[in-house]
C-alpha cells in the first residue's frame, strides 16, 4: 500500500526543464523553457521496517531542495543500509521513492554486516540472528566472502557447515563448523585442502568409538592431522594424530 507523506517543507519546489531543438541551416539551436510546480507528497515504500521508511522520510524533509532526483538518489544510497534506491517524479506534486535495503549474509569483524557482493554496511535496524561470523583485514572483504560461498557449496552434503571463518593478515584462512569442529587450510591449495579434509572426515564418520574432533589440519602435503579432545578431571586434553596412508589419501 503506497504511504503517502505531506511535505512538510512546503516550500520545496522542482524546476521542470524542457528543452526543444530546432535544425536550422545546418546548426543545431537550443531552446529553453522553464515552469515551476510544488511538491506536496512524498511515497517511500519497499520491504522496510517502519524505523527504516521513518528515517527516510527524515532524510528527504532535511533537504534544502527536492528538485534533483539524481541527487535524491545518491543521497539515499549513501545511507548504509540501504543498498539501491529508485527515485520518480509523479506528476503533477509526488515523488515516489523505492528502497531496496541491504542483505546481510553474515556479520564482519564483530561490528558490522556484509552482503553476498562482499560488501560491508552497518544499520541499526537490521537484526541478523543465526548469521555466520566472517573475519578478516580491511580490504578483503571481497576475499573473505568469495572463500565463504566456495566453502559453503563444498560442505553442503558433508554435514559441516560454516560458523566462522577466519582469514588473517597471512592470507592463511581456518573456519569453523556449526558441530564445533575447526579446519585450517592455510593460504595455498585451498580447494586441493579442502577436497583432503572432507576426504578424512568422510573416513571418521565411518569408524566407531571416535573420540570427539577439536581440530582438522589440513596444511600438510599428503596429510590431514586431526586433534582429538578427550574428557579430564576438569579439564580437556588433546592429542594429536597424522593421518595418511591408512585414509587413501
Amino acid at each position: 500500500m503506497m504511504r503517502r507523506l505531506y511535505q512538510l517543507l512546503g516550500q520545496h519546489k522542482i524546476l521542470i526543464v524542457v528543452f526543444t531543438s530546432i535544425a536550422m541551416s545546418g546548426s543545431l539551436v537550443m531552446g529553453l523553457s522553464e515552469s515551476e510546480r510544488q511538491v506536496n507528497f512524498i511515497s517511500v515504500n519497499g520491504e522496510l521496517s517502519s524505523s527504516e521508511k521513518s528515517q527516510v522520510e527524515r532524510l528527504l524533509a532535511s533537504r534544502q531542495s527536492l528538485s534533483n532526483i539524481d541527487d535524491i538518489k545518491k543521497d539515499i544510497e549513501a545511507v548504509g543500509w540501504i543498498h539501491t534506491a529508485n527515485v520518480t517524479l509523479h506528476w503533477p506534486d509526488e515523488i515516489a521513492v523505492w528502497v531496496v535495503p541491504e542483505v546481510a549474509i553474515a556479520y564482519w569483524n564483530d561490528d558490522a554486516f556484509i552482503n553476498n557482493e562482499g560488501i560491508v554496511f552497518e544499520s541499526d535496524y537490521y537484526v541478523g540472528g543465526e548469521l555466520p561470523q566472517l573475519y578478516g583485514p580491511a580490504g578483503k572483504e571481497k576475499v573473505v566472502m568469495g572463500h565463504y560461498q566456495k566453502l559453503s557449496r563444498a560442505l553442503v552434503k558433508s554435514g559441516h557447515f560454516v560458523d566462522v571463518l577466519v582469514l588473517n593478515e597471512r592470507g592463511s584462512l581456518e573456519f569453523g563448523s556449526k558441530n564445533g569442529v575447526r579446519v585450517a587450510l592455510g593460504n595455498v591449495d585451498i580447494e586441493q585442502r579442502l577436497q583432503r579434509f572432507l576426504r578424512v572426515s568422510r573416513e571418521i564418520d565411518s569408524m566407531v568409538n571416535v573420540p570427539q574432533i577439536k581440530k582438522f589440519d589440513a596444511r600438510y602435503m599428503n596429510g590431514v592431522a586431526i586433534d582429538f579432545v578427550e574428557e579430564g578431571e576438569g579439564f580437556e586434553v588433546s592429542k594429536t594424530n597424522k593421518l595418511q596412508g591408512e585414509v587413501n589419501l
